[in-house]
């Protein structure tokens, strides 16, 4: 089971991490994860993997939950089911709490994981209040762009990517 692409909440602060890759520790050949923070810094890590197993658990449920809260609160319509109330009622009793760094990140992954440019723009559009330069660059950094001082990244990122989407097909159309 690989744990590539899988992101992980610290079970101390809650902080997302990224898995770059898993690898060993020589000269014993200890099995071990090789690691990012997804805030801050974003600094490397190397850790034995059952050690990373104990300080990290998998984000799958969470991350669709601050997806939704994300939605929320950007104003995507969406009909407000009693689900939504328990989940915000058992976070609270647990002491976690959203905060703007995790809406950020959220759709920052939300970017970077949509297979279409056509879906980058939808939600580049609903984060648009959110952006800031640093995620404004690593949106352009993922897109092969670079953002120069004094240009406008949302709009210049936007851009692009409504040039490219007119280019854009279904996969195995031009084959």
């Amino acid at each position: 089971m690989s744990m590539l692409k899988d992101i992980y909440d610290s079970r101390g602060n809650g902080r997302a991490v990224q898995v770059i890759s898993e690898c060993f520790i020589l000269p014993e050949g200890t099995e071990a994860v090789c690691y990012q923070e997804m805030s801050g810094d974003y600094l490397v890590y190397v850790l034995e993997k059952q050690q990373f197993h104990q300080k990290y658990s998998k984000r799958d449920e969470r991350r669709d939950e601050i997806l939704e809260i994300a939605r929320r609160n950007t104003g995507e319509k969406l009909q407000k089911e009693p689900k939504g109330k328990e989940i915000e009622e058992d976070r609270r009793k647990d002491g976690w709490e959203e905060s703007q760094e995790d809406l950020q990140m959220s759709g920052l992954i939300r970017f970077l994981d949509a297979d279409t440019y056509r879906e980058k723009i939808k939600i580049l559009e609903v984060m648009k209040d959110r952006l800031d330069d640093h995620m404004l660059n690593n949106m352009a950094v993922s897109l092969d762009l670079s953002l120069e001082d004094g240009v406008d990244g949302y709009a210049y990122i936007m851009s692009e990517l409504k040039i490219r989407s007119r280019f854009e097909g279904k996969r195995g159309e031009r084959l």
